[in-house]
């Protein structure tokens, strides 16, 4: 499970990694994902580049953007 602490107030879950993808496949931008899980947007980078896990969840969010919504992760 990826779980890393970003400064000393934040810390990105691997729950918050799939509410990223689930906002990305709804074809929201990356701003205003990242806006809306309170993360930066080089965090999103950083962790699109050095986890796989993640990056495998944004390659099959962008691929399902034309199909109809379904989540990966349902917690909201």
């Amino acid at each position: 499970m990826i779980k890393k602490n970003i400064s000393n107030r934040h810390k990105v879950t691997y729950l918050t990694l799939v509410n990223i993808a689930d906002d990305i496949q709804r074809n929201s931008s990356v701003a205003e994902t990242c806006r809306k899980n309170k993360i930066s947007r080089d965090t999103f980078y950083r962790y699109l580049n050095n986890e796989p896990d993640f990056t495998e969840l944004i390659i099959k969010a962008y691929k399902y953007q034309s199909e109809v919504p379904t989540p990966f992760f349902t917690t909201r």
